[in-house]
């Protein structure tokens, strides 16, 4: 979605309505949606609640009527909540009269001695409900949480976490990216193809590497558009070094701006490598960190996909994102506290220097080695500069890829931490602990994802989760257990024999 600069996330407006089947008491769901509301306005979560007697559906006229109320009052996601066993039939006809995504929560019995004139039997009837949905073909807009019989405290866990789900979900439906330049020569892997993006929702605004050079050279001509952008730069960043390439970073960060707010972005992906260098006279890295940490993310090479998944760990997480490689191994003397880790589930996470400087330990701008060998392999560095370099500081990451597979998106998600240790290379770097990456590595990323992953600095892996189910991609990876094989894995070299 297009955000305001420092807004991570889409608000969600939610409804919730409940329903009783006729044979029920209607009391007993009214009371029970009752208690349920209590504790989510204890929780700060105020939902929007149907007028008249729709709020308890029990007719198909209550179904439609709901469903034109929650439409009408702009709802982004609605919570259906089975007071008592409820008709399957209403509940099909409003979720197909709601066209958005909806939550299927059933109510537990509270008390044994209740049983006897409380009883709402809704186990049984979410088995219908679901049933219902799914003849007609609705259980792609349906979320059923993993415990989705549940009591009033519980309901309210389930109602927070849906509400983290429906964020990513409505950020995905409303965002336009842009995507300035071909892909690198060097960086085949960074392709995509346009029907898998528009599958889930997204468009996409393709660019030339012309039109920031263009713009670029607008604002140059009228300096002062970039000065207070300058400015800012110096003090997040004192290492940069000197004015006039402050100028050059100003000016292409302010033509970056001016994209997103004329085309209503919601991130971007840049050529890089090495013509944008060349042309533009700077690596973009500072300044993709510094619009990742505003809630704008820019993916290097042109790369589309780690574009999505950056946005996609952003809406979850509601927090600055990056994109980093899954780049190389980490040696056993690195240091004396690995020891206590699996080696091979070590992974060092690296990227030229793109990260934000609120992630990064002791952040300083440098230049980017690996370009420098190439483009100015004989000369003190000038285009290669712009790197932020630094140690990314211990937290817990979700790291998330997407790629397509036909039309259709597939993406992986897997959960770990960086480790508060000295990585002992350039660039943007962490040392990274994925619990079973090797054979996760080995069996569901080789040949399915390429080098990039977006990385989240929290765990949101069960948003994402949920929120792809809801997005319909067609595969969500995830690592398997150590006592489950993968399918192709030889059982006999990994000990499952």
């Amino acid at each position: 979605m297009y955000l305001p600069l420092g807004t991570y996330s889409p608000d969600i407006k939610l409804a919730l309505v409940s329903a009783s089947r006729n044979c029920f008491p209607r009391a007993l769901s009214e009371e029970r949606t009752n208690r349920l509301l209590e504790r989510c306005r204890a929780a700060g979560i105020r939902p929007f609640i149907p007028e008249g007697d729709c709020r308890i559906i029990e007719t198909k006229a209550h179904a439609v009527e709901a469903a034109r109320q929650i439409k009408e009052a702009g709802c982004d996601a609605v919570v259906y909540y089975l007071g008592n066993f409820s008709g399957e039939i209403e509940d099909a006809v409003f979720i197909k009269a709601y066209d958005g995504p909806v939550m299927l929560l059933a109510a537990a019995e509270e008390s044994g001695a209740t049983l006897l004139q409380k009883r709402g039997d809704a186990l049984c009837g979410l088995l219908s409900a679901a049933l219902a949905v799914n003849k007609r073909g609705l259980e792609d807009r349906v979320h059923i949480p993993e415990l989705p019989v549940v009591g009033a405290e519980e309901g309210v866990q389930e109602i927070a976490h849906f509400l983290k789900v429906a964020r990513v979900v409505k950020g995905a439906q409303n965002a336009t990216i842009g995507l300035f330049g071909p892909r690198p020569r060097d960086f085949e892997t960074c392709n995509y193809n346009l029907a898998s993006v528009n599958s889930v929702g997204i468009e996409v605004e393709e660019l030339g590497l012309f039109d920031l050079q263009n713009e670029v050279r607008r604002i140059k001509e009228h300096s002062e558009e970039a000065d207070e952008i300058k400015s800012d730069m110096k003090r997040e960043v004192p290492s940069i070094p000197d004015d006039e390439f402050a100028s050059r970073l100003s000016v292409y960060e302010k033509a970056i701006k001016n994209f997103r707010d004329i085309l209503k972005l919601s991130g971007a992906a840049t050529q890089c490598w090495s013509e944008q260098e060349f042309s533009l006279g700077h690596v973009p890295c500072f300044i993709n960190g510094r619009m990742a940490q505003s809630g704008f993310p820019i993916a290097c090479e042109n790369d589309c996909y780690s574009l999505i998944a950056e946005l996609l760990g952003q809406y979850a997480s509601d927090a600055t994102v990056g994109i980093l490689d899954i780049n190389h191994s980490i040696p056993k003397d690195l240091h004396e506290s690995l020891a206590a880790y699996p080696i091979r589930d070590m992974v060092g996470m690296f990227h030229c220097g793109n990260a934000s400087t609120k992630l990064l330990k002791n952040p300083e701008m440098k230049f980017q080695v690996i370009m420098k060998r190439v483009m100015e392999p004989d000369t003190p560095p000038d285009i290669t500069r712009g790197t932020i370099e630094g140690q990314f500081a211990a937290s817990p990451i979700t790291v998330v890829q997407v790629h397509g597979i036909g039309d259709r998106l597939q993406a992986y998600i897997a959960e770990g931490q960086f480790l508060d240790l000295d990585p002992k290379t350039f660039g943007c770097t962490g040392t990274a602990y994925l619990p079973g990456f090797s054979r996760f590595y080995r069996h569901t990323l080789l040949g399915r994802f390429h080098h990039h992953a977006a990385v989240a600095f929290t765990h949101c892996g069960s948003v994402l989760y949920d929120a792809f189910k809801l997005l319909n991609f067609a595969q969500v990876h995830t690592p398997l257990p150590p006592s489950v094989p993968y399918p192709g894995e030889n059982v006999f070299r990994n000990g499952f024999h």
